[in-house]
């Protein structure tokens, strides 16, 4: 058959064939493709030899990269074979290896009978050797045991551990040979008569604990005055660990451990370090809240102390005492965190309290700023001590802080719903009482109320943000909102005392207007006090357009503009008082009894009252009130003029050009008297001086004085252009006034003067004419 090798089989060789014309065909189509491609312009045959060149350097590179492939894989494939050689050698020699091995040991089988006695006579040997070797030390227990005493009285530990162990080994022995024949003959009165001999044993080792444990428990004394004690307590701790460990391994292969394995005193050590310093926390609280009202900002002190203190001394003196894989300063700083948090949790927690003992005030605010500060430069974050606080947790969950704020938040609420009645009852009861009205260091009506209501709400807000920022938006957001109250309840003691006042003038006659100047100016100055209680407290970005900060300011305007509309109504309150005292007057201004050789100076009689309002208690009123003050009474005395002017039933009509120029004159007289005597009182300067329109009773004498009936529709347009409200019946009404006029001469000369002039109702004229309907 070797003779045929190498030559295909008709079967594998036809598709073989088929496949090779396949790959020629379409190798043969794809060169025409791109050959067809080249040469589709006639200007490319021209570059016919330059294709030709390039197709064959192309086919040449593409020969010898193939030629190379295939002799790597022919070099490949000889590797592989001379491998698949050297295997099947080696394979040969281990069968051949394992055939002599299994005739070997055929031939030793017989010897494993004919050598068990020696067998059993060596492991007899090897355990009465043992057995000598531990004689001694199994005779010198009590001995042993007696001398651990005396090291241990000693307090020279590691002697005494050395002795302990020498007896724990024998006992060990004893135990584990006893246990090793257990499966063969169960002896458990052996296993008691060496409990009982090894029973001091036992008591050693629990005296040996308590001492270390006494150390341990002591570390922060004896880290100070010994360092040397605790380093020995340690060295036993990790030798005991290590014969713990030995065990543990020994059982996993025997079976065997001690009754009294693991002792896990490491663990034990653990447990008394967190002990220790959960004592530490809770050991320094030596008062009580009925002992004393600062026990707990005496107590966190403590801790606050207690840590800057211990922490010196683990950071230099218990880290070089400490094994380093205990991790000691993280260790102690993750226990007295924990600790601090349980004890803190405890404190603050509301369900482990009863419904009478709440945190106070005092309390909470102690509690929030100590967690504040917690990890400041003050305490565990003092650069001095080089701790890494990015592991710990929140010394108080959300949940916890949460309710300890909304108990600072409910009574600060509480105590502001208290303070705000008694400050306002403080306040009216010194009205009543004819208490005499302060002066403030710039000559202004004042009382103490708005410093006591801005100290309360900075005093609140000072620990708010001494909390947290959060806590100080919720508190503030709570504060305008009383404030607002108050406002609501100090405009209505304004009233009852307006109201008591013009109910009997003469019981508070000496002290009525100081008062009210005072309120007015009081109730300017709060807006001023709330702007800077923003500028401090509010942590929004008035430069910010976003909705929140938006609203923020919106709310600061409005309270602002409620408490301006409160001096302002105060202000009124003064007006009514002087109206009251000129009412008289005010009510026959443009009358007969005003007009005429018989009439009554009422003008003047206006002026002197004002005046001596003005020069007493006004004086004392802020400017800008002072300002809206006179605006708004010489507002009310033109009402008073225009509403005999424009009524229906007034008693006064001229009969001669003669009377209607006098009266005309005695209009201009007076108001030009008016506003000369109102910008003197006012105060403001020249570029600020309020513009008074006086003027408009000139205005209505130029209508009266005119004799040329064909020209006084001029005189009425240029009136209504100055006044765009002045109305028909206003404009008839005054030309009636005349007493020349028909009534419909009067609406005719009045339709053609307002004929194609817009009327509004707004401007100086429709809010005096406001004023006459409330006066009517």
């Amino acid at each position: 058959m070797d003779v045929f090798v190498g030559v295909p089989s008709p079967s594998t060789q036809i598709p073989e064939s088929n496949a090779l014309d396949d790959m020629r065909r379409e190798a043969e189509t794809n060169a025409l493709r791109i050959i067809q491609a080249k040469l589709e312009k006639p200007e490319n045959l021209e570059k016919l030899d330059q294709l030709r060149t390039a197709a064959a350097q192309r086919k040449r590179t593409l020969d010898e990269q193939l030629r190379t492939a295939v002799q790597s894989q022919l070099e490949s494939i000889k590797t592989g074979i001379e491998q698949l050689r050297i295997s099947f050698d080696n394979i040969k020699t281990v069968k051949q290896t394992m055939h002599e091995t299994d005739d070997k040991l055929q031939k030793i089988a017989p010897l494993q009978s004919k050598l068990e006695d020696l067998r059993i006579e060596a492991n007899s040997y090897r355990q009465l050797s043992l057995a000598q070797a531990n004689l001694d030390y199994i005779i010198k227990t009590p001995e042993n045991v007696k001398k651990a005493d005396d090291f241990m009285g000693q307090e020279k530990l590691l002697q005494a551990h050395q002795l302990i162990m020498e007896i724990e080994n024998s006992r060990n022995y004893l135990l584990f040979e006893l246990h090793k024949v257990q499966e063969k003959d169960s002896q458990p009165d052996d296993i008691q008569l060496i409990t009982t001999y090894f029973a001091d044993y036992e008591r050693l080792v629990a005296h040996l604990r308590q001492l270390i444990s006494f150390r341990i428990s002591r570390w922060y004394d004896c880290a100070i005055s010994a360092p040397e004690k605790l380093v020995t307590a340690l060295r036993l701790i990790e030798r005991e660990e290590q014969v713990d460990r030995f065990w543990m391994e020994k059982k996993e292969l025997t079976g065997f451990s001690p009754p009294d394995r693991p002792r896990q005193w490491k663990k034990l050590c653990f447990e008394l370090l967190r002990k220790s310093v959960k004592d530490r926390i809770e050991g320094n609280q030596l008062e009580t809240r009925e002992e004393h009202k600062y026990w707990l900002t005496r107590h966190l002190e403590m801790c606050r102390q207690i840590f800057l203190r211990d922490f010196r001394i683990i950071t230099k003196t218990c880290l070089r005492c400490f094994p380093k894989q205990y991790d000691i300063v993280n260790r102690f700083l993750d226990y007295y965190h924990n600790c601090l948090k349980e004890h803190l949790t405890e404190i603050c927690d509301p369900k482990r309290r009863t419904e009478g003992d709440t945190l106070t005030t005092a309390e909470v605010y102690t509690i929030v700023t100590f967690v504040r500060d917690y990890q400041g430069a003050e305490c565990l974050g003092n650069p001095e001590l080089k701790l890494d606080l990015t592991q710990l947790s929140p010394l108080l969950e959300k949940d916890i802080l949460a309710a300890v704020t909304d108990v600072f938040i409910n009574e600060r609420k509480q105590k502001f719903t208290e303070w705000i009645p008694n400050i306002i009852a403080s306040e009216v009861k010194d009205w009543y009482a004819l208490k005499e009205v302060e002066l403030t260091s710039e000559h202004y009506y004042a009382t103490t109320m708005p410093r006591m209501l801005i100290n309360m709400i900075i005093e609140t807000l000072d620990m708010a943000k001494q909390m947290s920022d959060e806590t100080c938006q919720l508190i503030l957001g709570m504060i305008l909102q009383k404030i607002n109250e108050f406002r609501d309840l100090y405009v209505n003691e304004i009233n009852n005392y307006a109201k008591r006042y013009f109910g009997d003038r003469q019981s508070f006659k000496e002290n009525f207007t100081k008062q009210m100047v005072a309120n007015a100016n009081n109730c300017e100055s709060i807006p001023n006090f709330v702007l800077i209680v923003r500028k401090k407290y509010d942590r929004d970005d008035l430069d910010d357009l976003s909705r929140s900060s938006q609203q923020q300011l919106d709310r600061y305007e409005s309270m602002g503009k409620k408490f301006e509309r409160t001096a302002e109504y105060c202000c009124e309150v003064i007006l009514q008082e002087i109206e009251v005292d000129t009412v008289k007057f005010l009510k026959i201004l443009f009358t007969r009894e005003w007009f005429g050789p018989t009439a009554k100076q009422c003008c003047g009689t206006i002026i002197e009252t004002t005046r001596d309002y003005w020069s007493t208690e006004l004086t004392h009123l802020k400017k800008p009130l002072l300002a809206y003050l006179f605006y708004t009474w010489h507002k009310r005395i033109l009402a008073h003029y225009l509403r005999n002017l424009f009524s229906r039933s007034t008693n006064i009509k001229f009969a001669t050009p003669a009377e209607r120029r006098v009266c005309a004159e005695q209009l201009r007289k007076e108001s030009s008297q008016l506003d000369k005597e109102f910008k003197i009182w006012d105060g403001a300067s020249t570029d600020n001086a309020t513009e008074y329109h006086f003027n408009i009773l000139c205005n209505i004498a130029d209508v009266l004085e005119q004799t040329d009936l064909d020209s006084i529709v001029l005189e009425i347009a240029t009136l209504a252009k100055k006044y765009p409200s002045l109305s028909m019946d206003q404009v008839t009404q005054l030309l009636l006034l005349r007493g020349d006029l028909t009534k419909q001469e009067a609406k005719d000369k009045a339709d053609a003067a307002l004929a194609n002039m817009p009327r509004v109702s707004q401007g100086i004229l429709s809010e005096i004419m406001e004023i006459v309907n409330q006066i009517n």
